[in-house]
């Protein structure tokens, strides 16, 4: 059985897809990860070793700065991209069984090349924006309403209720019941297969050896904007700063910024974190509302503060806060004064954030292991069709 996963080279697409990769292996998959270079990315070879024996194809270039820009320019970028020719390209090539089609916008060319390579196709998610009610999307409508026309021209199917993608074989979403609730947009067909974020290997680990300087008599603040979103030096500082005034140790993943912030000593910072790690000593997680640092929070129990900055961040903010597994800030709303009271309130134990977190560790699962279940069971299924 031969499957593709084709995704981007940010780092919070492969981490959640580097396990997917790893356990369609384990299952006996021959895999083939395709690859969008997003704005000049590449593999690192640490990443590359994670992956084990899948073949790893370039399929072309995506460009973020577009989705920032005037949403009128996405419908002409998207039609003219390469990216679609090149997709079908390779998948003919490759020749897989079925193909895993990370789904988000800027996919939105491999998406139709997936659709007219032959290849039957499938839909995952490494956000919530796949089951995410629409009113909740009215800051990207202009980008999402320039998606959904592209697509459905080209014979790819959209859901208005959630302004996203659809496969008409299989889609699936990384997340838990007790996350999105009953907001949820899944009777079209869409399945939970647990939260992203197990234990194992994806090739970003590092080590942080002053981790054995955190004071354990005080409460464990962890802050990160994540890899890519991180540069905003004056917000990171009035963040950490306000955390800081609530008595908590302070601990930071900066990038490159740790001179530029100018942080008080007994505030520990590192260009990277082993969140995962770090996430199962903290107290209270400030984070910009990524989908993998949401799911890592909700397996460490650790209620958050997200502060989301851009693209599917608010989603996040909202069925965090809608779950009651932390609160939201909006970053105009962000002060010192903000921060040090709602880092109070999720170090409230009377507020009951841990215990809903408790609550809902059960359903957490293996989303990988269980969409590799998924994906086999649906080239089955097709196979056996396919001998009628």
């Amino acid at each position: 059985m031969r499957v593709a996963l084709l995704t981007t080279t940010q780092h919070g697409h492969l981490n959640p897809y580097v396990p997917v990769v790893n356990a369609l292996q384990a299952a006996g998959c021959d895999v083939a990860l395709l690859l969008l270079s997003a704005d000049g990315g590449v593999l690192d070879e640490q990443r590359g070793q994670a992956l084990g024996k899948a073949e790893v194809h370039a399929v072309g270039q995506v460009e973020m700065a577009p989705w920032s820009d005037e949403p009128a320019k996405i419908g002409p970028m998207l039609q003219s991209s390469p990216v679609a020719g090149q997709t079908a390209d390779v998948l003919r090539a490759t020749a897989p069984d079925f193909v895993l089609v990370d789904s988000l916008p800027v996919t939105a060319s491999a998406m139709v090349g997936a659709h007219a390579s032959g290849v039957p196709y499938g839909m995952i998610w490494a956000n919530l924006g796949g089951v995410c009610p629409a009113e909740h999307r009215r800051g990207r409508w202009l980008y999402d309403e320039q998606v959904g026309n592209y697509l459905t021209r080209h014979g790819v199917s959209w859901s208005m209720r959630t302004h996203s993608a659809r496969s008409p074989i299989l889609n699936l979403m990384p997340t838990i019941p007790a996350l999105v609730g009953d907001d949820a947009v899944t009777d079209d067909g869409v399945q939970l297969v647990g939260l992203p974020g197990a234990a194992g290997a994806r090739g970003d680990e590092v080590t942080f050896p002053g981790l054995d300087r955190i004071d354990p008599d005080r409460p464990l603040v962890y802050v990160s904007f994540g890899t890519i979103f991180y540069r905003r030096p004056d917000l990171l500082r009035t963040v950490i700063t306000g955390a800081a005034a609530t008595g908590a140790q302070v601990i930071a993943s900066v990038g490159d910024l740790a001179e530029e912030l100018a942080l008080p000593d007994d505030v520990l910072t590192a260009p990277y974190l082993p969140q995962r790690e770090v996430l199962e000593r903290a107290d209270v997680f400030i984070t910009h509302g990524g989908y993998n640092s949401v799911a890592e929070s909700i397996r460490a129990q650790t209620p958050m503060l997200v502060i989301p900055l851009a693209v599917d961040q608010p989603i996040q903010a909202y069925f965090v806060d809608s779950a009651g597994f932390g609160t939201a800030l909006e970053p105009a709303g962000v002060t010192e004064q903000a921060v040090t009271d709602a880092v109070t309130d999720l170090l409230d134990p009377a507020r009951d954030y841990r215990a809903r977190l408790r609550a809902a560790r059960p359903q957490c699962g293996d989303s990988a292991a269980r969409t590799a279940e998924l994906v086999i069971g649906t080239i089955e299924t097709l196979q056996r069709e396919g001998q009628r």
